[in-house]
């Protein structure tokens, strides 16, 4: 995504956008059978321009003319009106977006744009863009632009925002205030079937680094596992409330099947925050300084509701009170207290906070459950209470069976009861496969869920057991269950 928007901001204010405001930015992407395109994106703030009685309410209509040049030449051009929705609220006057796609041949471009309150003819600004286009790259592995997205649904009908069957509502700012705490992103990887072999397992990797020491940020980063083909879609996004204020790049990789970087994209972007940087605020020194340093009410209540999966039954029965009252100091004082007596007098209590709450926010970046905080999962529960598995086994495609998951660990301790095991596994099923959501369905545990007829809960209807006696249902045709679980890997 080719964002401009800084100086297209300076521009238009100081000129014309002080009566019509508008956000623009385009990407460039590729089709299967090599036919490059162009897609435009513009966002028309409702508050600058005028909106006129119509049937049902009011409404706006704006003229949009598009000229691409290629040199002299003129090769596309396109003019038409754009209407606003029909709202009755004059105060609260709603932003409208429009796409635009142009098939282009790879090469320089110089983009016109003339955009026309219809209400208010002699209102108009203009803008032009140059372009480059260059997807001739049949022996190289090459990304679309990165788009960033508003939200994101399945698509019932294919339009201009239909990509990958899913139609994406583009976010046309390179800024997050701190009521955005969604980054959602959409990118194409190209060649990967040439390259690296038709349907060979490959991995995106994507996180967030600092724009200024290009250092990572704990936390906030992600993976998809896909097969190589022509296209490559990447539809994904991160909870960034916890993210400090600051200027940074999300960072986006193709990882082969020996980890080596194929390729890679990056995307600039501002943040306002009210979260603290935990790593690298110098005025914090004890752990009253770190939460009295935290003012948002909401970052509090995380902070209290993230202690769950290593708490007691008496602790979590405190922490709702606090999480229902949202009494800011009462908070601060219970996450002090509990810090303290966790820490004892043989550890820092900040540098134990600090400790999990890294492994917090890991756990809400990989393994969350839709819009479910990665904490309130069984994984991530799992993962909070009895820490990183030493053997973690991914099945996602096994034949007749849903994905699932078995962890295996050597020896563990239980943060919420303080007792120690050996050798034990956890297996979780994802029975709702779209949405990543793993459920606890057996363990060896004591105190967790057991149940020795788990294998029934893997296969379809058509291999359950009516014998309550039976646990194992029929071996079928690449079906592992049995050796995953006796020897994780």
């Amino acid at each position: 995504m080719r964002y401009f928007l800084i100086l297209l901001l300076t521009i238009f204010y100081k000129t014309v956008f002080s009566t019509i405001t508008v956000y623009f930015n385009y990407g460039v992407f590729n089709t299967s059978n090599n036919k490059p395109y162009l897609e435009t994106y513009l966002t028309i703030s409702g508050n600058s321009v005028k909106f006129s009685p119509v049937a049902g309410g009011l409404q706006a209509n704006i003229n949009i003319s598009w000229k691409i040049f290629k040199g002299a030449e003129l090769v596309k051009s396109s003019s038409y009106n754009l209407l606003s929705p029909i709202t009755t609220d004059s105060l609260q006057l709603p932003s409208f977006i429009d796409n635009q796609r142009f098939s282009l041949d790879n090469g320089q471009y110089n983009l016109e744009l003339v955009i026309t309150d219809n209400a208010q003819p002699d209102q108009k600004t203009s803008h032009a863009q140059k372009i480059n286009i260059s997807f001739n790259r049949d022996k190289k592995i090459y990304n679309s632009d990165i788009q960033i997205l508003e939200s994101y649904k399945k698509s019932t009908a294919a339009s201009l925002l239909t990509k990958s069957g899913y139609d994406l509502i583009p976010y046309n700012i390179n800024y997050f205030p701190k009521r955005q705490n969604a980054l959602k992103f959409y990118m194409e990887t190209y060649n990967l079937d040439t390259l690296i072999g038709k349907g060979t397992k490959f991995v995106y990797f994507y996180y967030i680094e600092n724009n200024e020491n290009l250092e990572k940020q704990f936390g906030f980063s992600g993976f998809q596992k896909q097969s190589a083909n022509r296209i490559n879609p990447l539809l994904a996004q991160f909870d960034i409330t916890q993210l400090p204020s600051g200027n940074y790049n999300l960072v986006i990789e193709v990882k082969d099947s020996l980890n080596k970087v194929q390729s890679q994209k990056k995307w600039f972007f501002q943040r306002q925050s009210d979260a603290v940087n935990i790593a690298h605020n110098t005025d914090i020194r004890t752990i009253e300084d770190f939460f009295n340093s935290v003012q948002n009410i909401d970052s509090l209540k995380q902070f209290v509701e993230c202690l769950w999966p290593v708490s007691s039954t008496k602790e979590r029965e405190w922490q709702q009170i606090q999480i229902k009252n949202k009494e800011p100091n009462l908070m601060r004082g219970y996450l002090v207290d509990y810090w303290k007596t966790q820490a004892g007098d043989t550890t820092n209590s900040l540098q134990l906070w600090y400790s999990y709450y890294k492994e917090v926010l890991e756990t809400n970046a990989l393994l969350k459950c839709g819009k479910q905080k990665g904490y309130y999962t069984d994984r991530g529960r799992v993962y909070l209470q009895y820490g990183k598995p030493d053997q973690r086994n991914q099945v996602n495609s096994e034949p007749n069976t849903y994905p699932y998951e078995i962890w295996q660990y050597y020896r563990i301790y239980d943060r919420a009861t303080k007792r120690f095991f050996t050798n034990k596994r956890f297996v979780f099923a994802n029975f709702a496969i779209a949405d990543d959501c793993y459920e606890l369905i057996h363990s060896d545990v004591k105190g967790e869920m057991y149940d020795e007829r788990w294998r029934f809960k893997l296969v379809n209807r058509s291999q359950q057991s009516t014998n309550i006696d039976d646990t194992k249902p029929g071996k079928t045709f690449g079906s592992n269950m049995d050796e995953n679980f006796n020897t994780p890997r």
